[in-house]
C-alpha cells in the first residue's frame, strides 16, 4: 500500500512539473498600442501576431507584459519568450493564464502603421482631382483607439479600424450625423467608396487606400496643423464684442471651432448658429456661409451686434488665455474664452 502511494506522489509530482514547463516561442510586437479593457479598467496593451513569418500575419491584443522587453513605438519587434502558465493561486482573474519573459531580440524594422496616426484631407477619387468650390472630406486615424472620423464632405463620421495589417485593412461599418446636405457634394461617392477599402498604402505626406484588386479609390495628404490650428479647436465663452467687456445682464455667446470637421456652432445670446471654415492657417480664419434659427428674443440689439462683428473674422491670435478674433486690419471684433 506504502508503495502505491508513493508511485502515485512521483506521477502527481511529475505531472505538476509538467504543467509548469517553461517553453519558448517567437512573437512579432507591433511598433503602436491600443487602448484595452484589462477587466479592472482601461488600459493599453501590446498587438503581438504569433506567426514567425509576417507574410501571413494575424494580429492580436496581449493582455499581459513580457518581462525583460522595452516596446519601441514606431518599431517591429521580433523576439523570442519563455512562456510559462501559472499556478491558479497565482493568477489574478483579469490577468493572462500565463506570464512571459524575453529571452531573445531577434529582429527589429520599422512599423510604416504608426504613419496612419494623422488627420488627412482627400485629393482625388477614383484618380479625379476634387473641386475647391465643395466641401473636401476628411479623415482622422487614431490607432490608440483603433478608430476612423472624419467628414464626409458634409456629415461627420466615425468607425473603427476591426483589424489592421502591415497592407490591408478592415473597417467597421460607419455611424454619420443626418443633417440635410446641399445638393452638390462628395458624401455618397466618398462614404460608398470608402466601404470597398481593404488595402492601404502610405508614403510621405501621402495616404492611398485600395480595393481587394488593388486599385486607388482613395487618396489623402495630410494635413500638418499648427499649434494655433490645434488650440483654437475647442469651446470659447464670448467675454469682448468689439473690444468692450460684455454686460453681464445679457446671455453670454458661445463659440464651438471644430477643425475636423472644418465648421463653427454656437449661441449668439439669443439663436443657435452655424457656419464653415474655409480657411485656416496659423494666424488666418475665414468663416462663411453662416446662418442662424430665427427665434425672436426681447433684446435683439446686442445677439446682432455679435453675429455683425463674427461676419468680419479674417484672423485670430492667443493672447495667454484669451482667443482673439480679427478683422481684415488686424483689430479685434470678438474676444472669447475657453469654455467648459
Amino acid at each position: 500500500m506504502k508503495k502505491i502511494v508513493i508511485v502515485f506522489s512521483v506521477i502527481a509530482l511529475v505531472m505538476s512539473c509538467n504543467s509548469n514547463k517553461k517553453e519558448t516561442s517567437v512573437i512579432w510586437v507591433s511598433g503602436y498600442k491600443t487602448n484595452c479593457d484589462m477587466g479592472a479598467g482601461k488600459s493599453t496593451c501590446l498587438i503581438v501576431s504569433k506567426q514567425e513569418s509576417l507574410d501571413n500575419q494575424k494580429w492580436e491584443l496581449f493582455y499581459t507584459n513580457i518581462e525583460g522587453f522595452e516596446f519601441e513605438e514606431g518599431q517591429l519587434q521580433k523576439v523570442e519568450v519563455k512562456e510559462q502558465k501559472l499556478n491558479d493561486e497565482d493568477m489574478a482573474a483579469d490577468k493572462s493564464s500565463f506570464s512571459y519573459q524575453l529571452v531573445k531580440l531577434l529582429e527589429k524594422k520599422p512599423d510604416n502603421r504608426i504613419a496612419l496616426q494623422s488627420e488627412w484631407q482627400l485629393e482625388k477619387m477614383n484618380g479625379e482631382a476634387l473641386i475647391d468650390s465643395m466641401t473636401i472630406p476628411t479623415l482622422v486615424i487614431d490607432l490608440l483607439e483603433m478608430r476612423l472620423s472624419g467628414n464626409s464632405g458634409c456629415n461627420s463620421y466615425t468607425g473603427s479600424i476591426t483589424e489592421l495589417g502591415l497592407n490591408k485593412i478592415s473597417m467597421s461599418e460607419m455611424a454619420k450625423t443626418l443633417k440635410l446636405c446641399p445638393e452638390a457634394n462628395y458624401e455618397d461617392e466618398y462614404m460608398n467608396l470608402l466601404k470597398k477599402v481593404k488595402v492601404y498604402e502610405v508614403n510621405g505626406a501621402n495616404l492611398n487606400f485600395k480595393d481587394v484588386d488593388g486599385k486607388e479609390m482613395l487618396q489623402y495628404r495630410k494635413l500638418n496643423k499648427t499649434k494655433n490650428e490645434v488650440r483654437i479647436h475647442d469651446i470659447w465663452n464670448a467675454v469682448r464684442v468689439g473690444g468692450y467687456p460684455i454686460n453681464r445682464m445679457v446671455t453670454v455667446p458661445r463659440l464651438e471651432v471644430n477643425t475636423q470637421d472644418m465648421k463653427i456652432y454656437g449661441n449668439d445670446g439669443c439663436n443657435e448658429y452655424f457656419g464653415s471654415i474655409t480657411q485656416l492657417s496659423n494666424t488666418a480664419i475665414t468663416i462663411e456661409n453662416i446662418g442662424s434659427t430665427r427665434k425672436m428674443c426681447p433684446d435683439m440689439e446686442f445677439p446682432e451686434r455679435y453675429m455683425n462683428a463674427l461676419k468680419q473674422v479674417k484672423g485670430y491670435d492667443f493672447e495667454e488665455n484669451i482667443l482673439i478674433l480679427k478683422n481684415t486690419n488686424d483689430e479685434e471684433v470678438l474676444a472669447f474664452i475657453k469654455g467648459d
